[in-house]
């Protein structure tokens, strides 16, 4: 196979081969996840005994102990993201993974982190990096991280991290190397073996290297092995290192052009020629290999007693009498010479061999199976029996050990001190160590390094314990310096080897009767719904420390607590304990001497919520100290229930026989008086007793139970009541059972709930050891009352020492209402939690260590559900007791605690937000900053984004105008979380995030961003409901200096976050949300365009930095689309605002030049809602390279035919309806709030043609030629004839008010009508064609081409205009308008132009409109003039710039044009034609 590798296959083919092999390799790596964990606490222990070796002055610097954290935490989230099911929590941690791994993969490999050599850190990172990628799948860069794995650290990556993938890539290519090493050893073999003559070359030499060999070696001779292991060791490395880099070269090759030469294939050459050429396939019997050289760059050191290290690997330069100092690299690189006696002890397997793969003085051991171990072996030479380095091969995985065999240690325990302390660290290993770990190893399957170490601590408990009962034992063999090595803190103490040696395996108890966590006797088994039984104790620091699952199956754990104990199983251990009293007592799991007393408290029995799993812990002490003072606080000492109890037997007898008058009463007697004596007495004497187990078994029957229960149900004696609770809660402490007996009866939680409700605090602690579920709690609503103990309304009895003080248990309780149930029943709880008043008594109690986890809960649970609660927590409540929970809880703790100050500091006024940050910023004697800097590496991704929101705020208190790593990291992680597209979740989060760190909240908790950025633009109607409703929190009571300090402390706020936003990375944040403005979410995409309305809306207060224009090239083009796309006037109305901070910037501008006409089209429509719509239009317009033509396009939407009613002599539009009048006498009234007019109304008031309307004041006006005028009320569906004018002449053209009508007739001049005497005729002498009128003056158009003004205050007139007139035809002023301070008059065309604009207060001439047609009639909205033609020919000019765009043609030839009006906002033209039709153009 060799051979063929190595001259046939070409370069493809050996791309495949790497695919194929490195694919399959991490594959099985990644299925075995027992392997993995056994790799990693290998590497650990290397790790650590390297950092062992180094002075324990010796300070490691901060950015060191980092490298190694980012390893640790990388290796961890892999494993994380290896055993979750969730996508998205999957690729998340991933992510972070690869952040941290990449740490250590680029480190310098000549330089040393800690004292680690960088090259094992950096390879170490390669495998798992190489995990990662296939785990996404991309085959390719796995292939490359497990190649660079060999060529950073070819010896560890060999014998270490994958000697099987070792195997396959490289062994067949040292075959030459292997032959020279195999006959450099056969040559020196013939030197030490006599008669070795006759032996070939390719004899098996392991059974005849032996240790009785190595010790009959002369001196020179042990040299030239030494050398030859590691000159041997080197050349492999080499070589691999070789090869490695060809491999790498050939992807490389392969994954570029092809035109690139493939790389040479390299030889592999041994250090000198062989002899003789060997085969290059490698027979099974040859061995090889150097053990751990000196040039890997780790000092192999054992700790001594004093705290000295002492040097294990020297050189073996000494005599066979001076082996001591010798070291020869072997399984423990130290030799101890054979003794020739035996034992006759003998023993198994399972506690012969040490757990070598775990120990860094044996990377390359082989082990043997059990068929190999001679039958006759006795223990004492089992036991020190030293390895032979030679017969071991570096090729051979570390995971497997050595041929074990020993000899007896008498012989050289005196002349060796050294070696002998190494011995009784292995006796450790092999009898009490790999005992309690063997099982975990073999059948337990842990997600984290952490739950490893929760378990390794319970068992370094138990080893601890189980060392000291041996000290006093006379014939114990004093072993100076021996050390329990694990994590190179191990507890020192003396080992009897006659008792480790009775620890055989058929002297062990049953498996079923041993916990497989502390691999000791149960004393109180639980069994768990997963079927496994484990400790109580254990279990419980397992559930402690946040595992939710069973240690065992990995199966999730549904209970919130854990069961009663098995008794069965208990009975069984107590019965094989009297048959076995020897081996009980040397596997019991005592806690405490004998003769010592214990207390209730070593069931670490603590006030935990249903919910809660895991500890409080106050600071950095230990677990132990913690419990202690938990301990210390719901519980009181009593007498122990050991042999030595200072009760005798005949004391307990007498208290039982005392007892049974009083139960009997209790239990039969019908007289509720005598009942209530009893219970009294039984207390009494259930504290004469002190808790004897036998009386409280007495006490727990159910029948005594019940007895008890039926006077809490009939008793009206409060001393009583309180009695009763007290011996039922400590019998329900005592035995669990108990719990069941009161479960069994419904009525019984019942009869508790209304005893607490009627004033009975001693009750709350009942109802919580009943460990009711929440149908039960909120069946009895019970927050009133739990509310009322909280506060101590009622006074709580002194008289007992109660397990569990009351107020503990109703805040537990409470917890458990609260989190319970749906999210409607959890917001009406807490509700009732505020209305009862209960936040200032729970803001009190954080004050005390015990519950505050619970405290901290309710309070967010009632901030969750009334926002405007949080006003009153952040007055009320002191900040160091949370800050003191999160820097010494666990994830879960610090989660909450995190929820909770970030809820808190979500306030609507800004000055308190700020006083609150400052607070938690100097709180607590940890740094806050640069705790929640560390836990936000760690944290998980649910809590991420909240740590960084208030890490961020907390940095922004000050200006920021240096660089700070707390900001940086947060704002990375906000931004991070908007790339995460595959999980939209996770991006609104963080868009939620950003919006309330801007700081716009309102009074109810939420953020009124949106509101602010449309009133900005002028839409104003969002923001005023919000004030209407109060939301913004603005009083009367808030005095100007208040509100002003608040508006500048806001303005200062939101200029510190859009700077630090917009310039962290470049303005990355902008690429960011172009991303998320793609969304498909339109809630994530809504939130996402408010964000980047306020940020580029922010830049023009900002420095220009060059950021503007990254914004314009990732925004402009999403802006645009959302005005092209979006439906929601709101979003159109944010983009609108977001693109006038583009539209100064003249490359901006020119990038909208090709969006000119559909964005100007967008822009007249969203003009009546903002202001910002006009300026961007006007910036359009002002464009040199937009041909205004361009922007304009119409369309003709429809033609009425209304022929039958005759001409359309008259069009007005009002309030979203267009009013018609006909030559016939019918006014019609059109629906012209949708594209085709609806008719809604039609009457015939008027008997002749109606020539014109007019509106003003809601009344509508309108002259005929039948010789009245009309006014007419309007309503929304119709309009009413309400007076009638009657003339005495016909009215052509009419423009009237309240006051007044004017009104043109037969003959020259104007009439005004003031409604009540006759019109006055104000004559000039002038032909009069159309009206205008603008306050007290009238406009007249008049023949002769001039407008006279008409003053109706004073009923005179003027001359306002006079054209030139002109010799051949007639030259008349046809249509007036007023519009904008501006008087449009159109009429003949007179040099080319038939219209002038004048200014009404100036009266000069601003513009002309220029056409040779005359213009008939005209009509203005707020972007078009439209005049209508006595050809049937419209021309519309552009209102500002007075620029002609287009001309709209009639249908139906050269009809005439009777009259023409358009909407308020110039969508929409009407045309009166003089054959009857009303035709309906779109003006886009």
């Amino acid at each position: 196979m060799a051979g063929s590798f190595r001259f046939t296959m070409d370069q493809k083919d050996i791309t495949r081969f790497l695919t194929a092999t490195i694919d399959s390799f991490i594959q099985d790596r990644l299925i075995n996840k027992e392997q993995r964990t056994q790799h990693k606490e290998q590497c650990a222990e290397r790790l650590a005994a390297e950092d062992g070796s180094c002075d324990k002055d010796t300070e490691v610097e901060y950015s060191d102990q980092a490298v190694l954290a980012n390893l640790d935490w990388g290796i961890e989230a892999l494993e994380e993201a290896i055993n979750t099911y969730n996508m998205e929590t999957k690729l998340a941690r991933l992510d972070y993974a690869e952040k941290m791994l990449q740490v250590c993969a680029m480190l310098n490999p000549k330089q040393k982190t800690a004292g680690v050599p960088n090259y094992y850190l950096s390879a170490w990172a390669h495998l798992n990096l190489s995990y990662l990628w296939k785990l996404r799948n991309n085959i390719q860069n796995c292939v490359f991280h497990a190649i660079e794995m060999f060529i950073v650290d070819p010896f560890f990556s060999r014998i270490d991290f994958a000697p099987e993938l070792w195997k396959s890539l490289f062994l067949p290519h040292m075959s030459s190397i292997v032959g020279w090493y195999s006959e450099e050893r056969h040559r020196l073999m013939m030197e030490v073996i006599p008669d070795s003559s006759d032996l070939s070359f390719t004899a098996d030499f392991d059974q005849f290297f032996n240790e009785s060999l190595v010790f009959s070696m002369r001196p020179h001779q042990l040299d030239k092995l030494q050398k030859l292991e590691q000159l041997y060791g080197e050349s492999l490395d080499e070589n691999t290192r070789l090869y490695a880099k060809y491999y790498k070269d050939c992807m490389n090759s392969d994954s570029t052009s092809g035109k690139k030469v493939a790389p040479m294939l390299p030889i592999a050459e041994p250090p000198t020629t062989p002899l003789h050429e060997l085969s290059r396939s490698v027979p099974d019997f040859v061995k090889f290999g150097p053990i751990l050289p000196k040039s890997a760059g780790f000092s192999l050191t054992s700790r001594s007693k004093d705290g000295e290290n002492e040097t294990i690997r020297e050189n073996s330069t000494s005599s066979h009498s001076k082996v001591e100092k010798s070291s020869i690299r072997g399984a423990k690189e130290s030799i101890i010479e054979e003794n020739e006696d035996n034992s006759d002890s003998e023993i198994e397997d399972a506690s012969v061999d040490s757990d070598n793969k775990n120990n860094i003085f044996s990377p390359g051991m082989k082990m043997v199976k059990d068929e190999d171990i001679e039958p006759k072996v006795h223990l004492s030479y089992q036991k020190n029996q030293i390895h032979s380095p030679n017969i071991f091969s570096p090729l051979d995985s570390p995971r497997t050990g050595p041929n074990n065999s020993y000899t007896n240690p008498d012989t050289r325990n005196k002349r060796e001190p050294k070696y002998l302390r190494l011995l009784s660290n292995r006796y450790m290993e092999s009898t009490i160590s790999d005992s309690l770990s063997l099982d975990m190893n073999k059948d337990h399957n842990f997600n984290t390094d952490k739950e490893v170490m929760v378990l390794k601590n319970i068992q370094r408990k138990n080893i601890n314990q189980t060392l000291t009962m041996n000290d006093d034992n006379e014939n114990s063999l004093g072993l100076n310096d021996s050390s329990l090595c694990e994590s190179d803190e191990g507890n020192q103490s003396d080992i009897s080897l006659p008792k480790l040696e009775k620890l055989t395996i058929g002297s062990k108890p049953p498996k079923d009767f041993v916990c497989p966590i502390t691999s000791q006797i149960f004393c109180d088994p639980v069994t768990l719904e997963t079927g496994q039984t484990y400790e109580r104790k254990a279990i419980q620091e397992w559930l402690r420390t946040g595992n939710t699952t069973c240690p065992i199956t990995r199966q999730p754990l549904s209970a919130n607590t854990l069961p009663k104990t098995n008794y069965v199983l208990k009975r069984l251990i107590t019965s094989w304990k009297e048959q076995n009293p020897e081996l009980a007592q040397e596997f019991s799991n005592s806690n405490t001497p004998r003769g010592s007393s214990c207390s209730p408290s070593a069931k670490n029995f603590s006030i935990l919520s249903a919910v809660q799993r895991t500890t409080d812990s106050p600071s950095h002490k230990s677990k132990e100290n913690y419990t202690r003072q938990m301990s210390n606080r719901f519980m009181r000492v009593v007498v122990a229930t050991s042999p030595t109890s200072v009760l005798s037997q005949a004391a307990v007898e007498t208290i039982m026989n005392s007892l049974k008058p009083y139960i009997s009463s209790l239990c039969t007697s019908e007289n509720l008086q005598e009942c209530e004596e009893a219970v009294l007495e039984i207390s009494r004497l259930w504290k004469d007793s002190k808790t004897d187990p036998q009386v409280q078994a007495y006490l727990s029957k159910p029948t005594i139970i019940s007895g008890l229960v039926e006077i809490l149900s009939a008793s009206l004696n409060r001393e009583v009541l309180r009695t009763s609770i007290y011996i039922l809660s400590e019998l329900i402490f005592f035995d669990e059972s108990v719990v069941e007996t009161l479960n069994t009866v419904d009525s019984d939680f019942d009869c508790l709930a209304a005893l607490f409700k009627n004033g009975l605090p001693e009750a709350a602690l009942l109802l919580y050891q009943l460990r009711p579920v929440y149908a039960q709690l909120s069946a009895h609503d019970l927050i009133p009352s739990l509310v009322q103990v909280i506060q101590n309304k009622n006074e709580i009895s002194d008289d007992f020492q109660l397990v569990i003080d009351p107020k503990d248990a109703a805040i537990a309780i409470l917890e458990q209402i609260l989190i319970g149930g749906d999210e409607y029943s959890r917001s009406l709880n807490a509700l009732s939690v505020i209305s009862e008043n209960g936040i200032p008594a729970l803001a009190k109690y954080l004050e005390r260590m015990e519950g505050r986890k619970s405290v901290v809960s309710i309070l967010l649970c009632c901030m969750q559900a009334e926002k405007g609660c949080k006003s009153l927590i952040a007055n009320r409540i002191e900040l160091s007791p949370v800050l003191e929970l999160f820097h010494a809880g666990n994830d879960s703790v610090r989660g909450i605690c995190v929820e909770f100050l970030s809820e808190l500091v979500q306030l609507n006024r800004r000055t308190v937000c700020n006083q609150i940050l400052q607070t938690i910023k100097d709180e607590g004697a940890f740094s806050t900053m640069h705790t929640f800097l560390v836990y936000l590496q760690m944290a998980p991704m649910e809590h991420q984004l909240a740590v960084a929101s208030l890490l961020l705020q907390i940095d922004l208190l000050v200006e920021p105008r240096k660089m700070s790593i707390y900001r940086e990291e947060a704002v990375e992680t906000l931004i991070e979380a908007l790339w995460q597209k595959d999980f939209s979740n996770t991006q609104m989060k963080a868009l939620d995030a950003f919006l309330f760190l801007i700081g716009h909240i309102t009074y109810s908790g939420k953020s009124y961003t949106e509101a602010w950025l449309l009133k900005i633009a002028g839409f104003d109607q969002p923001y005023n409901a919000l004030v209407k409703a109060e939301e913004l929190g603005q009083h009367d009571n808030d005095s100007m200096e208040t509100m002003e300090d608040e508006k500048i402390a806001m303005k200062s706020w939101q200029k510190r976050v859009a700077f630090v936003l917009c310039n962290h990375e470049n303005g990355s944040i902008f690429q960011a949300m172009e991303e998320c403005l793609r969304s498909n979410s339109l809630r994530l995409a809504k939130s996402c365009l408010v964000l980047v309305t306020w940020l580029t809306h922010m830049l023009s207060t900002l420095p220009d930095t060059g950021i503007k224009d990254v914004a314009r090239k990732s925004l402009l083009d999403e802006l645009i689309n959302v005005l092209h796309s979006s439906k929601n006037l709101e979003e159109k109305i944010l983009a609108t605002l977001a693109l006038k901070t583009f539209i100064t910037d003249t490359i901006a501008l020119e990038a909208l030049r090709a969006y000119a006409k559909s964005i100007y089209r967008t822009m007249r429509k969203l003009k009546k809602y903002s202001v910002v719509a006009v300026d961007i239009m006007k910036a359009l317009l002002n464009l040199n390279s937009v041909d205004v033509t361009e922007l304009w396009s119409c369309k003709e939407v429809v033609e009425l035919d209304l022929s039958s009613n005759g001409e359309v002599l008259s069009l007005l539009y009002m309030n979203g309806q267009v009013l018609s009048g006909h030559s016939d006498g019918t006014i019609k009234v059109w629906d012209a709030r949708k594209r085709i007019p609806k008719v809604i109304q039609e009457t015939h008031e008027h008997t002749k043609a109606v020539t014109s309307l007019c509106y003003s004041d809601d009344r509508l006006y309108s002259g005929s030629l039948d010789k009245t005028i009309r006014v007419w009320t309007i309503r929304p569906d119709e309009i009413k004839c309400i007076d009638v004018h009657d003339v005495k002449e016909p009215v052509y053209e009419l423009t009237a008010n309240a006051k007044l009508a004017c009104y043109v007739s037969q003959g020259t001049g104007v009439k005004v009508f003031n409604w009540s005497e006759a019109p006055k005729l104000i004559n000039f002498n002038k032909y009069v064609k159309c009206l205008a009128v603008a306050g007290n003056k009238l406009y007249c158009g008049c023949s002769g081409y001039c407008i006279q003004e008409v003053d109706l205050s004073k009923y005179t007139s003027n001359s306002f205009f006079s054209g030139t007139r002109k010799l051949l035809g007639k030259q008349t002023i046809y249509s007036l308008q007023i519009h904008d301070g501006f008087l449009f008059a159109c009429g003949s065309s007179v040099d080319a132009t038939a219209g002038k604009i004048f200014s009404l207060s100036t009266k000069m001439v601003v513009g002309s409109l220029s056409t040779g047609l005359d213009i008939h009639r005209i009509a203005i909205n707020s972007d078009f003039i439209l005049a209508g033609t006595k050809f049937g020919t419209i021309e519309v000019w552009l209102k500002d710039k007075f620029t002609r765009v287009a001309s709209i043609k009639m249908a139906g030839g050269h009809t005439k044009i009777t009259s023409l009006v358009s909407d308020a906002d110039g969508m929409m033209l009407l045309v009166g034609s003089s054959d009857g039709k009303i035709q309906v153009w779109a003006l886009d």
